[in-house]
């Protein structure tokens, strides 16, 4: 027989075994709840994080787009109305009905925070789910994203020299206006300027802002004459009237600069500084050619002014930078024919007096062959390549200058004989691969101009 004592004990057993389930029920109930929960804000999480993705890449496709003169025709808009349309629809394309279970469509508002940054905001309503045990049936979530394009400094420098008369100066003309039509609607505080270069070099739009209409009637008047001074057109930029400098500003409040050089040949000119008959003479010495291997050069029988005046004709001093000499005096130097000494009773090369002319770069250029700074009459063919290979240097030098002050330059060649520019010489003016374009086609001058103001739009974007 089972004793009292024994079966008070068993009873009590019996009754905890019931308490454990009933325990047991409450809390499966509640960890139910905490893992539904746990899986539903875990969505939740994933929603916000994909919508301000969403919202991030429209307003950066807002900001990239802010100067966009065609996205209001597109959109039959006005006012710039156009990007704020092609960002929303952005942020539809990155967030479609439905994605992640939402219950209804996102909607993205796109507004100006001021004409330099573009602000997007999403919205969009998830389901409570296993969540809605607890009563959480609808979830609101939002995000919003900015995008700010930075200010910006652009300088066209622009080859019009002699090559590029014909079709090539019109499809230049066209593709440079077209280049500028894309800063039309920030022209109130990007700065832009234009510089054209052929024996001369001219400053025909200092850099500043309102420049849209100035620039596209300068643009519009370039005539094609003279030889390629690439290395004084890269000096230019850093004169009144170019770049700003931004020495010691921290790289955040630095404004970006951007130089577009086109040109289609090899650098043929340089300035500096000669002196015939006792006066001196800030002038251009050019070469005839393109400067290619093996070609038979000359130089220019006149030294070139070297700025030209408002119609871009060339200007020149009329006077003669060879036979070489001190620049100074009366020189005697033979004349490259053969005359009869009457008293030696033999032919010699004539001699005649004349004056010459004294360049300066030869004191720190040297031409080579031993030939000094005031040497007599250097060999025109060695003194014409000496011109190329100084040309090509400065210009290379100049250049680096400007890289020096953070300043990217994006360089176009076009090249219809496929014989004309140095692919490497181009490469090496630019900031890099992604900075250098090369054609044979002036028709491709137009989308390069256009891919690279977009590339510079992509750039101040942040």
């Amino acid at each position: 027989m089972i004793s009292d004592k024994e079966q008070i004990m068993k009873t009590t057993l019996n009754n905890h075994k019931g308490a454990v389930l009933i325990i047991f029920a409450i809390l499966l109930i509640v960890l139910i709840g905490f893992v539904a929960l746990a899986v539903d804000v875990g969505r939740w999480y994933t929603v916000r994080s994909e919508l301000s993705k969403a919202v991030d890449a429209a307003s950066l496709a807002g900001a990239k787009n802010i100067s966009n003169i065609y996205l209001d025709q597109y959109y039959g808009v006005a006012d710039g109305e156009g990007k704020l349309r092609f960002a929303e629809e952005i942020g539809r394309q990155n967030f479609s009905p439905g994605y992640l279970m939402t219950t209804d469509s996102p909607t993205f508002t796109a507004r100006n925070v001021n004409n330099q940054t573009i602000e997007v905001t999403g919205s969009v309503t998830s389901p409570g789910n296993l969540a809605s045990l607890f009563g959480i049936d609808q979830v609101p979530t939002g995000a919003v994203g900015m995008a700010r394009k930075n200010k910006v400094e652009i300088m066209l420098v622009l080859d019009r020299s002699g090559s590029m008369d014909g079709t090539k100066i019109n499809k230049l003309k066209e593709a440079a206006s077209s280049f500028v039509d894309y800063f039309k609607e920030t022209e109130d505080e990007d700065k832009m300027g234009l510089i054209t270069f052929a024996t001369s070099v001219t400053l025909k739009v200092p850099l500043g802002i309102e420049y849209v209409d100035s620039m596209k009637a300068k643009i519009s008047s370039m005539s094609a004459l003279g030889a390629t001074n690439a290395e004084d057109a890269l000096a230019q930029p850093l004169r009144t009237g170019g770049f700003t400098d931004q020495t010691g500003i921290h790289g955040d409040l630095r404004v970006q600069q951007f130089l577009i050089f086109f040109s289609d040949g090899m650098p043929t000119a340089f300035r500096g500084d000669f002196r015939r008959r006792g006066t001196n003479y800030d002038a251009v010495a050019c070469s005839t050619g393109n400067c290619r291997a093996g070609e038979n050069l000359r130089t220019y029988t006149d030294l070139g002014y070297p700025a030209g005046d408002n119609n871009y004709d060339e200007k020149w001093f009329n006077i003669n930078p060879t036979p070489t000499g001190d620049g100074s005096t009366t020189q005697v130097v033979a004349t490259g024919y053969f005359c009869w000494n009457q008293w030696q009773g033999f032919y010699e090369w004539c001699r005649t007096s004349t004056y010459t002319t004294r360049w300066y770069l030869f004191d720190t250029r040297p031409v080579p062959g031993g030939y000094g700074s005031t040497y007599i009459n250097i060999p025109t063919d060695i003194l014409a390549r000496h011109i190329c290979n100084v040309a090509k240097a400065m210009t290379l030098e100049n250049a680096q200058l400007l890289k020096d002050r953070g300043i990217k330059i994006y360089t176009i060649g076009l090249d219809t004989t496929g014989a004309l520019i140095d692919k490497t010489f181009l490469q090496s003016l630019s900031s890099g691969d992604n900075y250098a374009y090369y054609t044979s086609s002036s028709s491709n001058l137009k989308p390069i101009f256009n891919e690279i103001a977009k590339e510079i739009k992509l750039r101040l974007v942040q």
